[in-house]
């Protein structure tokens, strides 16, 4: 069996490759664990596309893992919440991703931890767990627009800070909370319709991951087919 470091460059040359199930069934040949240890190591990778199939992969690994050993997949849980801590010294680029994509891709998990995931981007008081540094949170946004797409109805709880999110700064934070909204499939208040309305024509870009292809995409686009998603709902 392959250890963790020989597992790395393999892993990382069939996730540059074009094709998302034949690099998969790849990583698949390895056993969880050790393709998690080979992945948390990619997330730091030099190539953006390598690090976004990282947690794709990932998230894999964990259903895999939860499908056989459901409590070693739980202490992998409660790991990346480590990492996510502001206690645990880690600046934990790509880990909320990997929690998005772990909870899409295993439903048992999901049902039992959501509701930390959606703790990243909800500053409540006397709630410790809000990721304050904005490009970390980008990527909880990402996450909870990915568990939006599996589980619609564990994400809707969210839905105010969504629907604030479409004001944020942050060009990602916007795009990827109308991405998030679009896919809840909950009847939209006012505040969601208008805060939609005025981002139809934000010319701003950010990068989104669709699951194996990263391509620029333009804050107004996402807008656009949010407001025709949630107008559908009514």
């Amino acid at each position: 069996m392959a250890s963790r470091r020989q597992l790395l460059g393999p892993l990382r040359e069939a996730l540059l490759g074009p094709d998302r199930e034949a690099a998969l069934g790849l990583a698949a040949a390895s056993p969880a664990r050790v393709r998690l240890g080979a992945l948390f190591s990619l997330l730091l990778d030099k190539e953006a596309l390598v690090r976004w199939r990282a947690v794709t992969a990932f998230g894999a690994a964990m259903a895999a893992l939860a499908d056989g050993r459901l409590e070693e997949a739980r202490d992998v849980w409660r790991n990346l919440m480590w990492r996510v801590n502001e206690e645990s010294g880690n600046i934990a680029w790509g880990i909320p991703e990997c929690m998005g994509e772990t909870l899409a891709a295993c439903p048992v998990l999901a049902r039992d931890y959501h509701r930390i995931l959606l703790s990243y981007v909800q500053d409540l008081p006397g709630d410790c767990t809000f990721i304050d540094h904005a490009p970390l949170r980008r990527g909880a946004w990402w996450a909870i627009a990915r568990l939006a797409e599996a589980a619609p109805e564990l994400v809707r709880p969210a839905v105010a800070e969504l629907a604030a999110a479409l004001g944020d700064c942050d060009p990602a934070a916007r795009g990827l909370a109308c991405l998030a909204l679009a896919r809840v499939k909950a009847d939209p208040s006012r505040t969601v319709l208008a805060g939609l309305t005025a981002l139809a024509g934000d010319p701003a870009a950010f990068d989104f991951y669709d699951g194996w292809n990263l391509a620029p995409v333009t804050v107004g686009e996402a807008a656009a087919s949010a407001l025709a998603a949630c107008r559908r709902c009514l």
